[in-house]
């Protein structure tokens, strides 16, 4: 059984998140948007995604039970399978979305690179508060604790 860090699979990614804005914003200014319109595009689109995920409401319905102990044949898999697994559906999908829309609609290519990076911004904040003991089945969504 293959079992991710809950705080290191949000670190391994948020560099890959934030990247991808940065590129989708500097795509963003290549297909003709105005350095004004650009960043502030790609600051809201950041700003909105880190308020909305920090105060989700959906997480007061989330089971609070207790981690079980991880099994003998359980093993951590490495940072960077943990990083592409949780870039999965999100961070492509948003990415998927901003290469549709560089070219015809530049400052909207920012907005979603914004939102790439807050995604990692938000990923970051999430993992300080997020207990390093913990472990999770991607498969099944199982918390275990070390």
């Amino acid at each position: 059984m293959t079992l991710h860090s809950l705080r290191g699979r949000l670190v391994a990614v948020a560099p890959l998140r934030i990247g991808l804005g940065l590129v989708w914003l500097a795509g963003a200014r290549v297909s003709g948007a105005g350095s004004a319109s650009a960043l502030l595009a790609f600051a809201t689109g950041a700003l909105l995604l880190v308020i909305l995920a920090v105060n989700d409401p959906r997480s007061r319905f989330f089971a609070t039970g207790e981690a079980a102990s991880v099994p003998p044949d359980a093993f951590v898999a490495r940072p960077v399978r943990q990083a592409l697994r949780a870039a999965v559906p999100s961070t492509v999908g948003v990415s998927l979305l901003a290469a549709l829309v560089v070219v015809p609609y530049p400052v909207l290519a920012s907005f979603l690179g914004g939102v790439s990076a807050g995604l990692g911004v938000a990923g970051l904040l999430a993992a300080a508060r997020t207990d390093p003991a913990l472990l999770v089945d991607p498969r099944t969504g199982r918390v275990y604790r070390s």
